[in-house]
């Protein structure tokens, strides 16, 4: 079989989309875009990503009447729907739940429906399907929040962490084959451990003892969970890269217990102001959930206000989306998509202008840049301070070559790009 596979959604995907070409490929299938199988793996954590996933099915079935292809579907559509897709999609031929991936290699051949309650926990080894130097490294599976807007634990279960064995061999694994920009992901990172005896303080102790040249990027960081131990860790190491994405959701205190996040305002004040000081260079990237139900004009002013004064380098934005099976479900106060849209509008326009300000100060600073291509007629890639597929871009003068990790010189930045020179 000749199987190319299409991963939507998150970096986790990705490397379960990773963890089934491994699989295939040790089974003798080979991953080829001139292909007669297409594997979507699916995201439906929102009602506009579930839209997305089954877009995309159609738009490969249509491809399909051009070319004798089977279909395979699996991923967190496949979770979240079950049973409910085999008659809403019949183009498709086989619909594979997460807990089978380990067995992935033996019911491709198969049509029909195959699920199991048991929930995927591995991920290594697997085949990387990203462009060196950089590659993700997934240390946990599932999430033990409870938000009152989320649909991730339904989908992907309760908290299961790695141990910190297996991560280490898996990490030196991805050194030994030359990928040098590390991104460690998870639901919640903070999290890591809480099942066990161990946590990410100490996770990250061991691999930076692993010899190598490495930079190591942290993902997802929950507010409750970024401790001044790690807030340490993070600033007097050279190897952890100074870039904390930390998601708040909201900053007004009747909306962040409506969300069951677990904090205030004043604390998540408290929280990035300790970062400030004690990591004078930290780029902070967050995220923001706008037009929960019942949130006020009031509130939204409140949380352009926190947006303002933290003055974020990075930040996403989502409107909220009323998904069956969570507690704001029933909440009441839900507001109409055009007021949800404005006040989207609102705060990323404002970002912009942040972002700007804040890339502005790096002009004649000199930093690592991370080379991934080629755009006539610059080289293209990111600094060390942007994350891959999220962040801006950086435009590259001066010769190098795709998956190098370079010194260079910020000569200019725009709203949320810079260009430098090597």
């Amino acid at each position: 079989m000749k199987f190319k596979i299409i991963s939507l959604g998150c970096p986790k995907n990705l490397v379960e989309s990773e963890y089934i070409s491994f699989r295939l490929e040790k089974d003798g299938h080979i991953l080829s875009d001139d292909c007669n199988t297409v594997i979507i793996n699916t995201c439906a954590f929102i009602r506009d990503a579930a839209r997305e996933s089954i877009e995309t099915i159609l738009m490969v079935a249509k491809e399909r009447n051009k070319k004798e292809r089977k279909i395979v579907v699996t991923g967190c559509l496949v979770e979240r729907y079950r049973e409910e897709l085999v008659n809403l999609l019949p183009e498709v031929d086989l619909f594979v739940g997460r807990g089978m991936y380990h067995k992935i290699d033996k019911v491709i051949a198969e049509t029909g429906y195959f699920f199991q309650d048991t929930p995927f926990y591995e991920s290594y080894p697997r085949k990387v399907l990203t462009s060196k130097p950089s590659a993700y490294l997934k240390i946990q599976e599932g999430c033990n929040n409870r938000c009152a807007y989320c649909t991730i634990p339904s989908i992907r279960g309760d908290l299961r962490s790695r141990t910190i064995a297996d991560i280490r061999a898996e990490f030196t694994y991805l050194l030994e084959n030359g990928y040098r920009e590390i991104s460690i992901i998870g639901q919640d990172i903070t999290s890591y451990g809480m099942d066990g005896k161990f946590d990410l303080k100490t996770l990250l102790r061991h691999m930076l003892k692993v010899e190598g040249d490495f930079f190591l990027r942290l993902l997802y960081m929950h507010p409750k969970g970024v401790d001044d131990e790690l807030i340490d860790l993070i600033g007097e190491s050279e190897k952890i890269i100074p870039y904390l994405d930390i998601p708040i959701q909201h900053s007004e205190d009747r909306i962040l217990s409506l969300m069951g996040r677990g904090y205030t305002r004043k604390q998540l004040e408290c929280l990035f102001q300790k970062i400030k000081d004690r990591i004078p260079n930290a780029t902070l990237r967050t995220t923001v959930l706008v037009g929960f139900p019942g949130e006020t004009e009031n509130e939204f002013a409140g949380l352009c206000d926190f947006v303002k004064k933290c003055e974020f380098d990075m930040l996403g934005a989502f409107t909220y989306s009323r998904e069956e099976g969570t507690r704001a479900f029933r909440f009441k106060g839900h507001l109409r998509k055009n007021a949800k849209q404005k006040r989207y509008n609102t705060i990323m326009e404002m970002q912009r202008e942040i972002s700007g300000r804040r890339l502005g100060r790096l002009v004649g600073t000199k930093n690592f840049v991370i080379v991934e291509g080629y755009e006539k007629p610059y080289m293209t890639g990111r600094i060390i301070t942007q994350a891959p597929d999220i962040d801006g871009m950086a435009f590259i003068k001066g010769k190098c070559a795709p998956g190098e990790i370079r010194q260079g010189k910020i000569v200019k930045t725009l709203d949320y790009d810079v260009i430098v020179e090597v």
